[in-house]
């Protein structure tokens, strides 16, 4: 196996260990949530550190012998500098929830930019803007085969998950460039029917963005996670998260 594709395999298992942690360190969901399945959730969007002691909020994960992003948190939002570099975002929330619907509102300075001849999401062009994930619960845990790839730190992060609890797959909600690849779905070679990405949004150059995708049926959520990555085009831009809503209603507030 080719060192890129144990690099995205790491990030994988670094989605499904980050997220998989008991419920004794959840982060604080907004006050107006009342923590109840189905109704609207307005994410905080503050990086792990700025909210209290106790580091709630958004945890960054580094990858191994990637260069990392640069995240800030501030009264505008939650902030990414990528420079030919990736990393993780995750959070993880109090309990199951069902999500009807998401939205996700930011903004862009740039993109990716896809090298000449291939398409983005192909390998050497594996780089996204934004991967919003929805960590869905189920059965699934770390296989040996995937424990014999993953780090000590994912080896460690996956043995705080509950016995009971495990994930169906991680679905990223990507912002795609213009012009976006032919497929709008698809599983991921790599992530053994774990990873699977949608088509949510598309740009063509700087400005910005809504990602408001229903679901069919509500999928039991339980943590978020970010991927904006730059290291396989060796690319350099900013995204800035505005709003993030779980369940959102048609009266609620946009930015």
């Amino acid at each position: 196996m080719g060192y890129r594709s144990r690099v995205f395999q790491f990030r994988c298992l670094l989605v499904l260990a980050a997220t998989l942690l008991p419920a004794s360190v959840p982060t604080e969901l907004d006050a107006d949530a009342q923590k109840e399945n189905g109704k609207p959730i307005r994410i905080p969007l503050e990086l792990a550190g700025k909210s209290d002691k106790q580091g709630k909020g958004w945890k960054i994960v580094r990858f191994k012998n990637v260069p990392a992003n640069k995240w800030e948190s501030d009264e505008d939002g939650l902030h990414v500098r990528v420079q030919h570099s990736a990393d993780l975002l995750t959070y993880c929330l109090s309990e199951e929830t069902q999500v009807r619907r998401i939205l996700v509102e930011g903004l862009v300075t740039g993109l990716p930019v896809i090298p000449k001849g291939k398409v983005q999401g192909d390998k050497k062009a594996d780089d996204f803007a934004i991967r919003f994930g929805l960590v869905v619960s189920g059965t699934r845990k770390l296989s040996k085969t995937q424990r014999f790839f993953a780090s000590e730190l994912a080896k460690r992060l996956s043995e705080l998950a509950p016995k009971s609890k495990g994930i169906d797959h991680v679905l990223f909600l990507n912002l795609a460039n213009d012009p976006p690849p032919k497929w709008r779905k698809r599983t991921h070679s790599l992530g053994k029917g774990v990873i699977r990405e949608q088509i949510a949004c598309v740009r063509n150059g700087p400005g910005e963005f809504t990602m408001d995708v229903r679901f069919e049926e509500p999928l039991k959520v339980l943590a978020l996670c970010i991927v904006s990555d730059g290291d396989h085009t060796e690319s350099r831009y900013q995204v800035t998260l505005r709003e993030v809503q779980l369940n959102p209603g048609s009266k609620e507030k946009r930015w």
